[in-house]
């Protein structure tokens, strides 16, 4: 908007945008893929599967508590300003405060997390390719904070003037998902029996399977990492009391989609589980 006033934030995300760059965010099935070993370890195919429909149920009451609070509250600030406002007054200031320090720590974790496992994948792929080529920890390092350093001038040079780059993020994790999706259904032979799939339960933890099942978890959980994005960005946003909430449930809807289904027809397409849950790449 070109008649915006001095300190007004331009309202350049219409929904179908913001939806684009909350999805992004989370990647769904990209997240599952990225954490797959984690969930194979901790309880085999069936808490893989099953997890993500106790995680997705989980964040599906959270996303439509959120949601809520973004009609009445469509705020930047998101949690800590919900925090400030519904708080007890003694003890408003603390609460937001943690909420705010607690919401910034978790930023943090998502954005080493995600450059961590493209680091790694990145040179699991030069590796697959040159046989003679052994990932060091410091190759990871220097990739690391390449991708880091490009995010960085990404967001600080491009992303603000061409919001569009999410919707072509978008466009292409779909694309990629579906190519996935279908060359595993395709080309996975010999396929795994249904009993493998649906009710092999496997716990290389040492612990007992229900705190094992526990663990399995943080594979579906990294599912919805970023589930707030869309909240922070609500001014940047075109009517965002309406458009936030919708985005945050159309996240979970697309992600559960996509995630679910790539998952099954992963766990379908397994050839060597052992191979999977010992390699170091």
């Amino acid at each position: 908007m070109g008649n915006s006033t001095p300190g007004q934030v331009k309202k350049q995300l219409n929904g179908i945008t913001l939806l684009c760059l909350a999805f992004v965010i989370c990647n769904s099935w990209a997240g599952i893929a990225g954490s797959l070993q984690l969930a194979l370890l901790a309880g085999g195919p069936a808490t893989l599967i099953y997890s993500i429909l106790v995680t997705t149920t989980a964040y599906f009451a959270i996303a439509a508590s959120m949601a809520e609070l973004a009609a009445v509250y469509p705020t930047a600030g998101g949690q800590y300003h919900f925090a400030s406002i519904l708080a007890p007054e003694r003890w408003r200031r603390g609460v937001s405060y943690t909420c705010g320090l607690l919401a910034l720590f978790s930023w943090l974790v998502i954005g080493v997390s995600v450059t961590s496992i493209a680091a790694q994948q990145l040179l699991a792929l030069v590796s697959t390719s040159l046989s003679d080529f052994v990932p060091r920890p410091w190759h990871v390092f220097f990739v690391y904070q390449g991708f880091a350093l490009l995010a960085m001038l990404y967001n600080a040079f491009i992303l603000k003037k061409n919001p569009w780059t999410h919707n072509l993020a978008f466009i292409l994790t779909i694309a990629l998902f579906l190519a996935c999706f279908i060359l595993l259904l395709v080309r996975g032979n010999p396929k795994e029996s249904h009993e493998f799939v649906w009710n092999t339960f496997l716990n290389y933890t040492g612990w007992p399977d229900g705190v094992c099942f526990l663990i399995g978890l943080s594979t579906s959980c990294y599912m919805y990492n970023g589930l707030d994005g869309a909240m922070h960005m609500a001014e940047e946003s075109s009517n965002p009391e309406r458009v936030v909430p919708r985005t945050m449930m159309g996240a979970i809807g697309i992600g559960f989609t996509t995630g679910f289904a790539y998952t099954v027809a992963q766990v379908y397409a397994i050839s060597d589980i052992q191979e999977i849950m010992t390699t170091t790449q």
